[in-house]
């Protein structure tokens, strides 16, 4: 039988919120699904939890709410990135550098996300997910086409995703001629 290392959690309301400012002081402005894309990744913290703390980390001005093109962005403050760089080390190491590694990613990912955004959709914490592919007009941000594919788990969803954007604009092209030039090959 193979042994399966259990999944390190945070569940105190104050260390998420430090988390919280943690990601925002090692990675900058994130947008709210940014956030939370790099939260759930690896399950380090309930989707609940997080959000309360979110909200109160708001409150007591440790990071702020900005609203942008209609997106919500969150910047840590001063109070903020004090408690980041007193307290980080209550945050497991592990979850610290993971989060980091894929915060990275998400950023990098921002980029290709001009023209399309891919998102996994979460039902429930353990049961099936969609993963939502939105193609996006880059002259007036309007969007072309929004497909939600079945995803059984939060990994194929993973995996599903990681195979997307592989080659995002040769699925993409594929799509769009079925539907413009009539090519189904």
């Amino acid at each position: 039988m193979l042994y399966e290392s259990p999944k390190i959690t945070i569940d105190d309301p104050l260390t998420i919120q430090i988390y919280i400012c943690f990601l925002l002081d090692k990675l900058g402005d994130l947008t709210d699904e940014q956030l939370s894309d790099i939260v759930s990744e690896h399950e380090a913290v309930n989707s609940f939890d997080f959000l309360e703390a979110l909200s109160i980390a708001v409150e007591k001005k440790m990071i702020e709410q900005k609203k942008e093109q209609n997106k919500i962005i969150y910047s840590v403050m001063p109070n903020g990135k004090l408690m980041s760089k007193e307290f980080h080390n209550r945050i497991p190491m592990s979850v610290r550098e993971k989060s980091i590694d894929y915060g990275k990613y998400v950023l990098q990912m921002a980029e290709l996300e001009r023209s399309v955004i891919c998102r996994i959709e979460r039902t429930d914490f353990d049961g099936p997910c969609y993963l939502t592919v939105k193609f996006i007009n880059e002259i007036d941000g309007s969007e072309l086409m929004n497909l939600k594919i079945y995803a059984p788990n939060f990994e194929q969803a993973k995996k599903m995703r990681e195979r997307f954007y592989e080659k995002p604009s040769d699925i993409v092209t594929k799509i769009m001629n079925m539907f413009i030039k009539d090519s189904y090959l």
